[in-house]
C-alpha cells in the first residue's frame, strides 16, 4: 500500500511556510491516481498559498505499478542510496506482495531518468535493450559530429507515435536520432543471453557498456 505524509516547506519567495504531501512509497493498487500523478509531475508540485509560488519539489519515493510487477526507486543525486533502499525491500518485505524474480526492480537518482522508465514502461519495451541502443546511437553520432560530444540521450515518443532518441550535445544544442523496431529486435536477439538475466537495479549507459565488451 502506498505511504505518505504531510511536511513543511518553507516557501523561498515570501518565507511562509506551508504543507506539502510526500509520498514515501506510490502503489498503484491501491491509489490508482498515483499512476499520472507521478508522470505529469503532480506527485512533486508545491504551491504556495500564501505568494500563488509554484515549485517542483524532488523527493526519495518508491513506484510500485501492480499490475506490471513493476518496482522503481528514486533517490534524488544518490543512486547508491536507492540501491540500499531496494535491497531492504527484497529482504525485509511488509507490503503484502511478493517482490520475486518475476519483478523488474530499477533504480534512478535523476528526474529525467525517472520520467525515461515510466515511458518506457507505458510503451512496453526494454530498458535495457535501449540502453544498448543508446550506445551504439552515440558512437554514429560522434562519427558524424566529431567536433561535438553527447552531454544526455533519453528515450522519447512524439506526437506521430514513433520513437526516438533525445540528445543533448555540449554546445546545448538538442538533437534527435531514430529509433526502428529492426535494430531494437536484433538488439534483443544479439544479446537475449545477458538480458536473460533480470537481477540489476542499475540500468544506464554504465551498464550497456559492460555487456558490449563481455559480449564483444
Amino acid at each position: 500500500m502506498s505511504k505518505n505524509h504531510m511536511e513543511k516547506i518553507k516557501c523561498p519567495k515570501c518565507n511562509h511556510e506551508s504543507e506539502m504531501m510526500v509520498w514515501e512509497t506510490m502503489d498503484t493498487k491501491t491509489d490508482p491516481q498515483i499512476k499520472a500523478m507521478i508522470r505529469n509531475g503532480e506527485a512533486f508540485a508545491w504551491h504556495c498559498p500564501h505568494c500563488d509560488n509554484k515549485s517542483l519539489i524532488f523527493y526519495p519515493t518508491l513506484y510500485h505499478q501492480v499490475s506490471d510487477k513493476y518496482l522503481l526507486c528514486y533517490v534524488p543525486g544518490n543512486p547508491s542510496s536507492a540501491v540500499e533502499l531496494m535491497d531492504t525491500i527484497n529482504e525485509n518485505n511488509d507490503s503484502g506482495y511478493n517482490f520475486d524474480d518475476s519483478y523488474t526492480k530499477r533504480v534512478v537518482s535523476d528526474i529525467n531518468q525517472l520520467r525515461e522508465k515510466l515511458l518506457i514502461l507505458d510503451e512496453g519495451l526494454d530498458d535495457r535493450v535501449l540502453e544498448i541502443l543508446k550506445v551504439f546511437a552515440i558512437a554514429e553520432l560522434q562519427k558524424s559530429f566529431p567536433d561535438l560530444n553527447v552531454m544526455e540521450i533519453y528515450f522519447n515518443k512524439e506526437d506521430d507515435g514513433s520513437h526516438c532518441f533525445a540528445v543533448k550535445f555540449d554546445n546545448n544544442e538538442w538533437g534527435r536520432t531514430n529509433i526502428d523496431k529492426k535494430s531494437y529486435d536484433h538488439v534483443a536477439e544479439s544479446f537475449k543471453i545477458p538480458l536473460s538475466i533480470n537481477n540489476e537495479f542499475i540500468i544506464d549507459t554504465e551498464w550497456a557498456i559492460s555487456v558490449i565488451e563481455k559480449e564483444i
